[in-house]
């Protein structure tokens, strides 16, 4: 058996390629891409941390960190949550509402330069098989 073709292996390397390339996308608009996940769930809705957290399947601790990195910029603020005192609301400001904007086009020339030569059925049977590797992964962990 080579390591090498394990699916782990495989699976990862790709994410570090992509992650990079992403990375370099996004460089000239100072934006991860950990936090266009943010901006990009948020749209045009309001989210309280945890929801947040949850959409893009990150701990709680490090959406805070993204947070408030992303509310220093001003591409997000904070509201107090009325229901639950101990949480509060995360919401794109105009700027990161414009932002998202522009990083749209972005993020699509992007995915699709690394999906080239890939057929849309190619592409759908990928994000199935990934999609059922996430599903027993998570199932073992919890």
């Amino acid at each position: 058996m080579n390591l090498f073709d394990l699916t782990g292996y495989l699976v990862n390397r790709t994410d570090v390629k992509i992650t990079n390339y992403f990375s370099k996308c996004l460089k000239p608009y100072q934006i991860t891409p950990e936090q266009w996940a943010i901006i990009c769930v948020l749209d045009e809705k309001k989210m309280t941390q945890k929801e947040l957290s949850s959409s893009i399947d990150r701990n709680q601790t490090t959406v805070v960190r993204m947070v408030n990195l992303l509310e220093k910029k001003c591409i997000v603020s904070k509201e107090y949550n009325a229901d639950d005192k101990r949480s509060h609301f995360i919401k794109l400001t105009k700027k990161g509402q414009q932002l998202q904007s522009e990083l749209i086009p972005v993020v699509l020339d992007a995915h699709r330069r690394v999906t080239e030569g890939l057929s849309e059925e190619d592409l759908k049977q990928i994000q199935f098989y990934l999609n059922k590797l996430y599903q027993n992964v998570n199932k073992h962990l919890f």
